[in-house]
């Protein structure tokens, strides 16, 4: 069997993978798919005409997909598949705004990579935005760097009767986030297959530096955010139907571009939640 071909982007930030992901990688071939992905953080498939089956069946060559208790599960047959869409009356449609913001998917426990797949797209906007959290924190000022260092984020998350943790419904701004609940993520983490460093940073609502008072948790914040908004570590992409992407959800931040809400979009989402190799 060939290897799977591949090219990277000019930048190396993200690859586009001549793979036609209808059919179920092996094992080799998941694991080579795997090696560009840890390479370059994200890949792009441009040819996806597959069904919400054929998606399950591609994330399970990868690993286990979001369970049924997850935040990110759906109610189809289809384990952990969900739509992000306004053409359908479903929960993602263009008003939902939490999506406008950078964001890690599950942030208080990041799975290990989104993918989405574009079936209707607007004209013009709607794209799907990712941030290079490897090359931000390589890149942050030696005075920010420090200000991070041994420093971890509670992410906001809610608590079920039995402990577990959840996103809190709505994307309600707290009164109190330094004595709200959360679950603390530190700021510098370490791939868990690459070893490479990381920034990472979750979600911004609600968020709180461990031991800051809130005026310095809200500065550090800030300085963060916009250290990562700068273009030079983004990949926009504008989808054309039938696209597919796998994210690293770790290392990559990504966030929904504004779009007509009169357009119609829908995009079919899905999770590698856990992972031996990915």
């Amino acid at each position: 069997m060939s290897p799977i071909t591949y090219t990277p982007f000019p930048s190396g930030f993200g690859a586009r993978v001549d793979f036609d992901p209808a059919r179920v990688p092996t094992p080799e071939q998941a694991r080579e798919i795997a090696a560009i992905f840890h390479d370059h953080l994200f890949v792009y498939f441009p040819r996806a005409d597959i069904t919400p089956q054929q998606l399950a069946d591609f994330v399970l060559a990868f690993g286990q997909p979001d369970g049924p208790r997850g935040r990110l599960a759906s109610a189809s047959e289809y384990a952990g598949i969900r739509m992000v869409e306004n053409v359908e009356g479903g929960k993602f449609g263009p008003r939902s705004n939490s999506e406008l913001d950078w964001h890690s998917d599950r942030f208080y426990d990041p799975v290990a990579a989104g993918l989405l797949q574009s079936v209707i797209v607007p004209q013009e906007g709607g794209d799907t935005s990712l941030a290079n959290m490897v090359e931000a924190l390589a890149a942050l000022p030696p005075d920010l760097r420090a200000a991070i260092e041994g420093r971890s984020i509670k992410q906001d998350a809610v608590f079920d009767a039995n402990g577990e943790p959840g996103i809190r419904p709505g994307g309600v701004a707290l009164d109190d986030v330094v004595n709200s609940p959360g679950v603390s993520t530190p700021i510098v983490m370490f791939h868990a297959y690459s070893r490479r460093p990381y920034l990472y940073l979750g979600n911004r609502l609600n968020a709180h530096v461990d031991g800051l008072s809130l005026a310095d948790s809200e500065a550090l914040l800030d300085r963060l955010y916009a250290h990562v908004n700068q273009p030079r570590f983004h990949y926009r992409h504008h989808w054309a139907p039938l696209e597919l992407i796998m994210y690293d959800n770790r290392c990559c931040m990504h966030r929904r571009e504004t779009f007509d809400p009169n357009a119609r979009r829908k995009l079919v989402a899905a999770v590698v939640d856990t992972s031996d190799f990915l």
